[in-house]
């Protein structure tokens, strides 16, 4: 159950929705803050600020219904009282896409990947803080661990049943760690970029969504409260699309390559590396929903195995990089 911060009259104000909104608000100013400082857009910049909120939080809704039809009456009590009920935050990253997407349709911008990296870094700024707020309730946690009893690692909840206290694993703790190196490390990229005026537009979008998917596929895995789809009950929405990122990522810098560099044999091989590297995380899935004692052994492949998809897929990037400087002057 959420945590009371404070009374507005009889209408109790939850941490949880105190965190959240510092969370929104966060990513608003970070996203002007790079958005507006390498295009000047105002007009689109301020125009996509409401929509991307609106349309975010109908699209966080929808997931959340989907996965979680049982805390709702039905489809249109879900949609209309947004007082009551959760959210999916995959829904957020759909709404922020399709406010881009039609502010470029009606044509306020012309560069959708230079709106799509502000976004990056800005997610990763609002991920930083928003992921706190289950230190107010008893969400986003996994196992229960014996050996620590303090954060970063295990966080205390009261059992429902028996009321005893538990330390579970603090996934979004972890989440919010990951969250807030994706945004030092995507910021540096970002602004090196800039100043070499060699980054292509877009570049920081991609390499966010192969970080981020890739660090989602482990940690949502942790949680015993992640959202799962309907036609089986076991596999995780979560997990799915962070793999779909971090393939859609691999995807287009390997189209990139071999349009720099022209189809070679030893492309092969390295796509068959990451196929294996995959395939590894994805039975280390399998494996650990069904030894859980032996979970750091298979949390621990897993991440060793999407580690080396995400090198391979940063050296497939700087293959192609390296050919468009040296004949374009582009790349970044």
């Amino acid at each position: 159950m959420d945590k009371i911060a404070f009374y507005s009259g009889s209408l109790p104000i939850y941490w949880n929705s105190l965190i959240l909104t510092l969370a929104a608000a966060t990513a608003i100013c970070f996203f002007l803050a790079f958005y507006l400082g390498k295009s000047g857009n105002g007009a689109a910049g301020f125009a996509v600020v409401p929509l991307a909120i609106v349309l975010g939080l109908v699209c966080a809704r929808f997931f959340h219904w989907y996965c979680q039809s049982d805390s709702y009456t039905g489809f249109s009590a879900a949609m209309t009282n947004f007082a009551e009920g959760g959210y999916a935050l995959m829904g957020v990253f759909l709404g922020c896409l399709l406010a881009a997407v039609i502010t470029r349709t009606l044509c306020l911008h012309r560069n959708l990947p230079e709106m799509l990296d502000a976004m990056s870094l800005a997610a990763c700024a609002g991920m930083t803080v928003g992921r706190l707020s289950a230190l107010f309730n008893a969400s986003d946690r996994g196992q229960v661990l014996v050996s620590f009893r303090s954060l970063p690692i295990a966080s205390p909840i009261n059992n429902a049943v028996s009321g005893a206290v538990e330390y579970r694993l603090a996934t979004f703790a972890l989440q919010s760690m990951v969250a807030l190196a994706l945004l030092i490390g995507l910021t540096v990229f970002y602004v090196r970029g800039q100043k070499g005026g060699k980054l292509r537009d877009g570049d920081t979008c991609l390499v966010f969504l192969l970080l981020y998917g890739a660090s989602q596929v482990v940690l949502d895995s942790t949680r015993y409260d992640s959202l799962f789809f309907r036609s089986n009950g076991f596999v995780s929405v979560v997990q799915v699309l962070g793999a779909l990122a971090l393939v859609l990522a691999m995807i287009l810098f390997s189209r990139r390559m071999v349009k720099a560099r022209g189809f070679r044999a030893w492309q092969i091989f390295l796509w068959l590396l990451i196929a294996i590297a995959i395939a590894g995380a994805g039975y280390m899935e399998y494996y650990v929903q069904r030894r859980g004692n032996e979970a750091l052994f298979a949390y621990s492949v897993m991440s060793g195995c999407l580690a080396v998809v995400i090198a391979l897929t940063l050296l497939i990037r700087s293959l192609a990089v390296g050919v468009e400087r040296k004949y374009h002057g582009t790349g970044g």
